[in-house]
């Protein structure tokens, strides 16, 4: 009879087996949805914004434009980085005909000024400090501005403007947005071609980033 207990057994793991599989299988997809998400956002930083480490005379720098034409891609009291030559980004909600000048200096002095050649579509756009062979200074507040030059004139258009400070590397994390590192977090999802336009390598965590940081729009 030894052979009807092997038939048995065998008949008794071949009802039982899939209930285990298929439970191993919903415990890990238990795990999986309980997995936390890539989503990412901006937490301003504990240190404070540059705008906090600024003179009270010149505490007055607002990125706003008269037309909302152009958006610097900052927030408001601007941003931290432990980058020597962060991207510096900005939007055309309109195209623009003319060319535009991106100029940065540490606050109440001068400072270098590049000059881009238009037309400009609507867009999203920045520029390569590395390429510029640019380098920030650590423990400076930087203020940065684009202008958008009338084609005819050469008159200023459109200008806006915000605030940059660099930290040392021992300061980088590894999660830079969550510990208020703007421009390193930024440096991760952006990629400036050469002509200046912006491509999102990681598009639904750029996007994440701006809206958690209220920038952009």
């Amino acid at each position: 009879m030894s052979w009807v207990r092997v038939s048995v057994t065998a008949f008794f793991l071949s009802m039982v087996y899939p209930l285990i599989v298929d439970g191993v299988a919903l415990a890990a997809g238990e795990k999986e949805d309980d997995a936390p998400t890539d989503e990412v956002i901006f937490v301003p930083p504990e240190i404070g914004a540059p705008k906090d480490r600024m003179g009270a005379g010149t505490r007055d720098v607002s990125s706003e434009t008269t037309s909302g034409m152009l958006l610097l891609l900052v927030p408001e009291d601007g941003g931290l980085t432990t980058l020597p030559s962060p991207p510096l980004v900005w939007r055309l909600t309109h195209g623009h005909r003319g060319d535009l000048v991106v100029g940065l200096n540490p606050s109440g002095t001068d400072g270098p000024q590049f000059r881009i050649k238009g037309p400009f579509p609507a867009g999203d756009y920045g520029l390569d400090l590395g390429r510029q062979n640019f380098q920030l200074d650590t423990n400076l507040v930087y203020v940065w501005h684009v202008t958008l030059l009338d084609q005819n004139t050469g008159a200023v258009a459109e200008r806006a403007t915000g605030l940059i400070e660099r930290f040392p590397e021992s300061f980088r994390f590894n999660d830079p947005a969550a510990n208020g590192y703007w421009f390193d977090a930024l440096s991760e999802f952006v990629d400036i071609s050469l002509s200046g336009r912006i491509h999102a390598t990681k598009p639904d965590q750029f996007e994440q980033l701006m809206a958690s940081a209220g920038v952009g729009s």
